[in-house]
């Protein structure tokens, strides 16, 4: 059983007349509003964003941070590191799947490209004693942008002139041929068609990055 105690007449008149409490808090936001003020941001940086002018701050700086890196990178991209040609030649000798290809001469690589290897720093080309076999790969440091041009369009052409060959038949190697990868970075013109065209193309970026 449960006893119940009933306050006395005089403290109940007592707490009858004491006044309500208030929350601060609620106090100060009533105000606050009633005013027209401001209430006062949240801390951290979610109370530093709730002001207008931080936030535009916030996003030009954004803006900004982006266009930098977009920059570096267009710049990486079409650049080049200045590398001995005999280290790099020697590099790319040893990547997959050349040994199974043939060093080209100079004589050779006017037969297959259709254009003298002169204007350059250096040179090199292997292919396969195969007709057959469309493998391919060739880099070349030109002296200045024409004779980069004319060695890339040379390639183009090139690979061009293989499919035309290899449309009807050779389902392999016209899927090479359609894979091929061609570029100019810098002063070089890196061509390659094979299987192992990628790790080629791998192989020589990491040269001249």
């Amino acid at each position: 059983m449960r006893t119940i105690t009933r306050a006395s007449g005089s403290f109940a008149a007592a707490r009858a007349q004491a006044p309500a409490r208030t929350s601060p808090a609620r106090t100060s936001a009533q105000s606050a509003a009633r005013s027209g003020a401001r209430p006062a941001p949240a801390p951290g940086w979610k109370g530093w964003l709730a002001d207008p002018d931080h936030r535009y701050s916030a996003i030009r700086w954004a803006l900004l941070a982006a266009l930098v890196v977009y920059t570096l990178l267009v710049v990486r991209s079409t650049t080049a590191r200045n590398v001995d040609f005999n280290e790099l030649a020697a590099a790319m000798s040893a990547a997959p799947g050349v040994s199974e290809l043939e060093a080209i001469d100079a004589n050779g690589f006017q037969d297959r490209l259709g254009i003298a290897p002169e204007d350059c720093e250096g040179w090199l080309l292997y292919g396969s004693g195969d007709i057959m076999n469309v493998s391919e790969l060739m880099v070349v440091k030109a002296t200045d942008e024409d004779a980069r041009e004319r060695f890339e369009s040379a390639c183009a052409a090139r690979v061009e002139a293989q499919l035309n060959i290899f449309r009807s038949y050779g389902v392999d190697q016209k899927d090479l041929l359609e894979d091929a990868i061609l570029w100019q970075r810098g002063s070089y013109v890196f061509y390659g068609v094979s299987e192992n065209a990628d790790a080629w193309e791998e192989l020589f970026l990491s040269r001249i990055r």
